[in-house]
């Protein structure tokens, strides 16, 4: 189950339909679907800003990075969109296929709200996203800092170092005697000869 982007309402598999918003897929209920195929231009434009504003909104940093870029557009100073990150155009021209071989460009492809023009700006590092596995932790027994993901770094070497004497003692539980050579043979020539053979 997932929410409509537009009113929240829980939309199931079979009464929601995909839309394309920014380069990403949204789920948007039949009503609301409706409700912007027979909008206005202005209306519409209302019914996109909801959408940036909403809370199921999918992938929502990116897009509003995407859109408040701080890039101006040369021609009429208008803000430009990030419309595509990391788009390869070939030494000739042409991307894909046909310039397999040749030299090629990551660019990432701006265009200008007002009046539409097109812009390339050399494709910059990803940002990462902030997320919890990118947070850092205190150790409290030696202070290091280290990922909240595993265990302290510092301890573990410490504890591997440790006499034995400090370690603690664990039950050793008697090794189970090794199991008798199996014979595994699939050929004739594999087998074990015995001794007035050889």
């Amino acid at each position: 189950m997932a929410n409509c982007i537009l009113c929240g309402q829980k939309v199931g598999l079979l009464d929601r339909k995909n839309y394309m918003f920014h380069g990403t897929v949204q789920t948007v209920c039949i009503g609301c679907t409706a409700r912007l195929d027979s909008a206005a231009p202005q209306e519409r434009e209302e019914l996109l800003r909801q959408m940036l504003e909403s809370p199921d909104l999918e992938d929502g940093e990116r897009i509003r990075a995407d859109l408040n870029t701080g890039k101006h557009c040369p021609a009429c100073g208008g803000m430009l969109e990030r419309r595509m990150r990391n788009f390869s155009i070939g030494a000739d021209g042409y991307g894909g296929l046909t310039s397999l071989g040749l030299e090629q460009f990551e660019v990432d492809l701006y265009v200008c709200s007002k009046c539409r023009r097109v812009e390339l700006y050399a494709a910059g590092p990803e940002e990462p996203l902030r997320t919890e596995q990118n947070d850092q932790v205190t150790c409290p027994v030696c202070g290091t800092r280290h990922s909240a993901l595993c265990g302290c770094p510092t301890c573990a070497v410490q504890a591997a170092y440790a006499p034995r004497a400090a370690r603690p003692e664990k039950k050793q539980s008697p090794e189970p005697a090794p199991a008798p050579e199996q014979e595994k043979h699939t050929f004739p020539w594999q087998k074990k000869k015995v001794p007035w053979e050889k």
